[in-house]
């Protein structure tokens, strides 16, 4: 009898104590021989990744000014959570931004989730440019950007003011200078007054 295939480790952020954490990453059919992926991109077009569980409603999402303003970003729908769906997402997005963008985004826009929509983001001259995500039904949704949302100390809020928090992310030393990871944030929305005990749902290079 042939022995499984081995267990893939990867090390996960926990988003609120900062405490590394080894978990078993993998589909169920790598665990039986019966699957072809591991949960992590090989170097996609995007720089960064990350799944949020979001209720219906709108979500300001906003960036300040950064070096590079070359910014495209995917919105897309997810059918679950976790690294599974963050992968799947990412795949969507994958073909997006080898598509190229279609869309322009500006200050005052609002964005929906679409797997057929790329957008490119045109900031502001000076200050802050924000977005409104609009989502019509509760469900794991996915955000994929042609950089990491912290060089331009990008926020997603909800109507109510609580900044919302990635509950995995993915990230890629081709674009970023670091090592590529995944982390997995224990809660998805956090507010202003804790803000400053979590990683804000950012990403940071290691």
């Amino acid at each position: 009898m042939s022995s499984p295939p081995p267990i893939t480790r990867r090390q996960f952020g926990l988003g609120v104590t900062g405490l590394p954490l080894l978990l078993v990453s993998g589909c169920l059919g790598s665990l039986t021989g019966d699957g072809d992926h591991e949960h992590e991109h090989d170097d996609p077009p995007w720089e960064w990744g990350g799944l949020y569980e979001l209720e219906a409603g709108t979500y300001a999402y906003t960036y300040d000014e950064g070096l590079d303003p070359d910014m495209r970003l995917a919105f897309v729908p997810a059918d679950e959570g976790g690294e599974h769906g963050l992968f799947h997402a990412g795949e969507a997005a994958t073909e997006l931004f080898e598509a190229g963008a279609d869309a322009v985004a500006t200050d005052g826009d609002t964005l929906q989730p679409s797997a057929e929509t790329l957008y490119r983001v045109d900031f502001e001259s000076s200050g802050k440019t924000t977005m409104t995500l609009r989502v019509e039904s509760e469900r794991y949704y996915g955000l994929f950007t042609a950089h990491v949302p912290d060089e331009f100390e990008a926020e997603l809020r909800s109507e109510t003011g609580d900044e919302m928090l990635a509950n995995v992310t993915e990230v890629h030393s081709s674009h970023s200078h670091g090592d590529d990871h995944t982390h997995s944030n224990d809660d998805h929305s956090n507010s202003d007054d804790d803000h400053n005990h979590s990683d804000g749902g950012h990403d940071h290079d290691h």
